[in-house]
């Protein structure tokens, strides 16, 4: 016959290895779906960030690669160290380099700060055109830019100075607004 005490020391057992895998069990399904997105009700911040912002038809609008990207949950502002984007339109190919940016919560402006380089390489024809500035307001969807800042464009030796642009890349056409100052190359 077993004594009292074990036999209550064996049920005790029994409810605490019952209770043990009861709460050891996942809660729900949800728990065990992996991570389909980022909760932006969070900061946190980003590092080695590579990402992809899409248009209606889920195709590439921009690319963008950085070492540090860091996200404000209550204005949902990002801000990028060193960004690196690339745009693609049509057979142009842009490349846009930052000391810093800021993104809205839109994903529609991006705030480039500091040295800006933009450059676009033309796929077919192998033509380049190099832009630098500083402090470039990039509008995603549309795909334009602008600065108030001094801006240097060369291409094919030609070299144009200016106070301030306006960018099309869409129809791959700029305005200098102010202090034009230009040095073309004979062939």
């Amino acid at each position: 016959m077993i004594k009292r005490r074990t036999r209550r020391g064996i049920t005790l057992l029994a409810l605490l290895a019952a209770l043990s895998w009861i709460l050891s069990r996942p809660q729900s399904e949800s728990a065990t779906d992996p991570v389909s997105h980022l909760d932006t009700r969070l900061n946190y911040a980003l590092y080695d960030f590579s990402g992809r912002l899409l248009d209606q038809r889920g195709e590439v609008n921009l690319e963008i690669v950085s070492p540090v990207l860091r996200n404000d949950a209550l204005s949902g502002i990002g801000t990028v160290e060193a960004p690196e984007i690339q745009i693609q339109q049509e057979d142009d190919q842009w490349y846009i380099t930052a000391e810093s940016a800021i993104i809205t919560a839109d994903r529609e402006h991006v705030s480039l700060m500091g040295d800006v380089t933009l450059t676009r390489r033309n796929e077919v024809t192998g033509q380049k055109l190099e832009i630098s500035t500083r402090d470039v307001m990039l509008n995603v969807t549309p795909r334009t830019a602008s600065t108030e800042a001094d801006v240097s464009i060369l291409q094919s030796g030609d070299r144009l100075d200016a106070v301030g642009m306006n960018l099309d890349m869409i129809t791959d056409s700029f305005e200098l607004l102010d202090e034009v100052h230009a040095h073309y190359e004979l062939p």
